[in-house]
């Protein structure tokens, strides 16, 4: 891949259930090292394009190019084979909003599994990877600690560390704050602050617009199966000229934006959709 080429791309992808058209020609390119947050309402269009990336969802047409892996979509075009699928998942990991740690194993477990199985690693070099990853995420003393043991907020945290345990190209983040009760919310933002100081490329989906505006290389506002906006912090999200993302940003100030010509990212409270 040559350092001109984006590390993640996805070309007029488009995505439907039905009548329903969620997603309408999106496309994005986003660079190695880079971090770039999707914001907009619910139903905008932001978890379904996540979820394309790595195809968990499979969009009608359209394109998708990840590292070495290339999908085309549409007429004519084969589905991804099984063996395709697994060897992009491995090189693109994902945190969902709800955990999704397996019950039955530890902590240390859960991070160690994915390598084991997928990645070929002998048991003593995944326990190895496995205790630094969760010292990583400020978990060192809970390896052998069972999910049911856990706070919403630690078990989020042992979920990017399983994730980070396939050594994945890009991260992808779905809204891995809106399940955590408010004080819980920190710490996980936290570990994903450091990825991004690291250089881990890395798309978000989130409603913490502060954090979006402290982290983020370039944010996008999806609204309406669309990419109606894509730029750097200042342009999307403190002095926004899109009268719909400034309505959506209102949501999040107590103070509207058409008030006072920007956006002050310093409040985060999270809208309700």
């Amino acid at each position: 891949m040559s350092a001109a080429e984006p590390t993640l791309s996805v070309t007029d992808l488009h995505k439907s259930y039905g009548a329903l058209h969620v997603l309408k020609g999106v496309s994005l390119g986003v660079a190695r090292g880079e971090v770039v947050t999707l914001i907009g309402a619910s139903g905008s269009g932001k978890s379904t394009l996540l979820r394309c990336m790595n195809l968990l969802e499979l969009p009608q047409a359209g394109a998708l190019q990840v590292g070495r892996h290339r999908f085309a979509f549409g007429k004519g075009e084969a589905h991804p084979r099984d063996d395709e699928l697994a060897l992009l998942r491995r090189d693109v990991g994902m945190v969902f909003q709800h955990f999704n740690l397996f019950p039955h194993m530890t902590a240390l477990q859960n991070v160690t599994e994915g390598p084991i199985q997928v990645r070929n690693m002998s048991k003593r070099e995944s326990i190895e990877l496995g205790r630094g990853l969760l010292a990583k995420v400020g978990l060192a003393d809970k390896a052998d600690t069972f999910p049911a043991k856990l706070s919403g907020g630690q078990k989020q945290r042992v979920a990017i560390a399983r994730a980070l345990a396939m050594k994945p190209d890009v991260m992808l983040f779905d809204e891995v704050t809106s399940a955590l009760d408010p004080e819980l919310v920190q710490e996980v933002l936290n570990v994903i602050r450091e990825l991004a100081a690291e250089g881990m490329t890395m798309i978000l989906v989130t409603h913490e617009m502060a954090f979006a505006a402290d982290v983020s290389s370039r944010v996008g506002f999806m609204n309406d199966g669309i990419l109606a906006e894509l730029g750097s912090v200042e342009e999307v999200i403190r002095k926004p000229q899109n009268p719909r993302l400034i309505a959506f940003l209102n949501r999040f100030h107590r103070q509207p934006v058409g008030m006072r010509g920007s956006v002050d990212a310093g409040h985060s409270g999270a809208a309700s959709d």
